[in-house]
Parts: C-alpha cells; sequence; structure tokens
C-alpha cells in the first residue's frame, strides 16, 4: 500500500503544469492572520516569517485553537520526547523514552491551569515557555546559539519519575522550514515550524536508569504547532538526521495537516543549508509496519528506504476525542540530490509516524 502523499505525486505527473511550481515562499515578515483572523498568508518559508497574530482570532474560535511545543530527541540507544501542548481549555505537559534495546516505551504526564483565552506560549518559535504543578516541571527555553529543555515528573502508581536536562545547538539564523496551510472548514489553518538537525547533549533519568545523549551522534527535532484543526484529522510525519562524514545531513517530510497545495513540509538540509522538495511518495506494507518502506520524491532527488526497529503504537477513545499513533522508529538509507551533487546516506536515524486524531 502506499501512503497519502503517493496521491499527490500521482497528481502532479498528470498535471501539464507541473513545470510550475505553484509553492509560495515567504522570504519576509508578514502577519499569519487577517483583522477578521482568516488564514492570510498561505505557504513556506526557510525562517519563521509568518506572525503569529493570536490577537487576531475571534473569541468563539478560542476552543478549538491547538498550540503545542514538541521535542525529539534521538541517540543510536533510545529516543525521548518531551511535549508543552495547550489544546482549547486543556494544558499539560509529557514526556517519553523509547528504550531500543529493552523495545520498551515508558512516559509521564502533568496537567496545568486551564485558559482558553490566554496562551502559555510565545508568539515564534524563538521565546520560553513553561509549564509547572506543584513539584512537577517542564521548562523550554531559547537563548542564541543553544536550546534548553529541563523538566522533572514526579512518580505516580502508573508511571515512573523523569528528569533531565537537555541542550540542543541552534541559532535564530538557522534554516528551517515552516509552513502555514488551511483546511476546509472557514476560520480553521495550522501554522508549524520544524527546526531540525540540531546536535543534543545532556541526560535524562528515568526512575533508576539514566539515559546519556553521545555528543555527535545525538540530533534533536523541534516540532513548533499552532493553529485551529477540524474534528477529524490525519496526517504523516517523518524525519531524519545523522552524520555522514563530516556533514550533518538531515530531512523532514510531511502530509496532512490542511492543504498544503502551496507549500509542502519536505526537505532536505544538509550542513545548515535548506533545499526545498515538492511533493514525496511513500511504499509500505499497513499490515506489516515493520517491513522497509520506501520514499521518492517527484523530481527524484530524494530516494530512501527506511529500515523500522521498533513500533510506537498508541490508541485511546474518550468518547469526545480519540487518537490512532502508529510511529515507526528507524534508519534512512538512500540518495539524495543537492545542487546536481548525489549524497549518499546510510543509517540516518528518524521516524516515520501516522496520526489519526478527533477532537
Amino acid at each position: 500500500m502506499r501512503c497519502p502523499l503517493i496521491l499527490l505525486l500521482a497528481l502532479s505527473l498528470a498535471s501539464p503544469l507541473q513545470a510550475e511550481d505553484p509553492q509560495v515562499e515567504f522570504t519576509r515578515p508578514t502577519n499569519l492572520l487577517s483583522s477578521a483572523g482568516d488564514l492570510e498568508a498561505w505557504g513556506w518559508a526557510r525562517h519563521a516569517h509568518m506572525l503569529y497574530n493570536r490577537e487576531a482570532i475571534p473569541a468563539e474560535r478560542l476552543p478549538r485553537v491547538k498550540e503545542w511545543e514538541h521535542y525529539t530527541v534521538m541517540s543510536p540507544k533510545f529516543t525521548a520526547g518531551i511535549t508543552i501542548a495547550q489544546i482549547g481549555g486543556l494544558t499539560f505537559a509529557s514526556v517519553e523514552l523509547i528504550d531500543y534495546a529493552e523495545s520498551s516505551r515508558r512516559d509521564a504526564m502533568f496537567f496545568g491551569p486551564q485558559s482558553k483565552e490566554r496562551s502559555i506560549f510565545p508568539a515564534n518559535p524563538y521565546g520560553s515557555t513553561e509549564l509547572r504543578n506543584k513539584e512537577n516541571f517542564c521548562t523550554l527555553k531559547f537563548d542564541e546559539g543553544e536550546r534548553t529543555i529541563a523538566f522533572h515528573f514526579l512518580p505516580t502508581p502508573r508511571t515512573p519519575a523523569f528528569t533531565g536536562k537537555i541542550q540542543l545547538a541552534n541559532r535564530e539564523a538557522d534554516e528551517s522550514i515552516a509552513i502555514t496551510r488551511p483546511f476546509p472548514d472557514p476560520g480553521h489553518f495550522f501554522y508549524e515550524n520544524k527546526i531540525f538537525a540540531m546536535p543534543a547533549q545532556g541526560s535524562l533519568r528515568v526512575a533508576e536508569c539514566t539515559y546519556d545523549l553521545p555528543q555527535g551522534s545525538s540530533f534533536a527535532i523541534f516540532d513548533w504547532g499552532r493553529g485551529i484543526w477540524p474534528r477529524k484529522s490525519s496526517w504523516f510525519w517523518g524525519q531524519g538526521a545523522g552524520k555522514q562524514g563530516e556533514r550533518t545531513v538531515a530531512i523532514n517530510l510531511g502530509h496532512g495537516y490542511g492543504d498544503d497545495a502551496k507549500g509542502t513540509a519536505n526537505a532536505i538540509l544538509i550542513a545548515g543549508k535548506l533545499t526545498k522538495l515538492r511533493n514525496v511518495a511513500c511504499e509500505f506494507d499497513p499490515a506489516d509496519r515493520m517491513k522497509p518502506w520506501k520514499f521518492t520524491s517527484d523530481d527524484g532527488r530524494l530516494e530512501l528506504t527506511f529500515q523500522p526497529i521498533y513500533h510506537q503504537e498508541a490508541k485511546q477513545d474518550i468518547l469526545v476525542a480519540a487518537t490512532e499513533l502508529h510511529k515507526i522508529h528507524g534508519t534512512y538509507s538512500g540518495k539524495l540530490v543537492v545542487d546536481g551533487q548525489t549524497i549518499q546516506v546510510d543509517g540516518l536515524l528518524g521516524f516515520a509516524e501516522h496520526m489519526n486524531q478527533r477532537w
């Protein structure tokens, strides 16, 4: 079977205007929303040029606003995920750790004060966020040149204690992939900025176990998201990063967060320089997601095989909300073509994720 990305490829091949790129790149700051709260800046950018003017969102739409900041931090032996999110009136922080050797997943969560009128987040990806509840805390800070993640989750009868401090190298001038998209529903939109291939160092402790991030082989991606989503949604997200010789090579892939006709999330990042792709197709076996996957861009600049090593699966239905997640951790290998040069890649740590959501 082919995932939803393949439909885009088929459409592009059938179009007589294939040579014309319909994507719109923003190269200077511009307001994201009109004064009526509708998406005004639709496209993509190498920096967060679309200015998130939350104050333009009408009061009646505030209960549907979703805002989050998420980090996935990868190392050869484990991957950690740290999130602070505000979804309508619900605010929470969560942490998870995937241990590849043990083939195990552990996580924890705590909730914060509820407010749909006021956001706890900065208006751009270069601020600081903090959530606390008694002794539980999670802080995400940016200072020029470095991001710092610090957290402490108390143990509960069902979850272990989590403590950690992680540093990521990142400058505001570094190129990333910023995307804005509308949904069919009036007033609905999504704005994301993926800052990826950030070198990581530090450690975290889960119960009595300490996990150190080895320098040079640990990388992180920052998923910064703001939007008003429809009740039902689904998406694909894939990414990978690692050292290939002396250079850091990374990819970000995505589809399904709305109408991406004017800008997909597909991009290559090599030594800090972003190369934008249009459509990427993937092939996988839904009956056995641990079989190798295939990814191919419509212009031939990306041809990769994804080799799974761990299947993270979650399914939840609590009447008013439901999620179904398949997040496959693994490595990407194959070839990338940038500025006419073919680059062979082998063993980029990453994941391929499908999510269905009702909220």
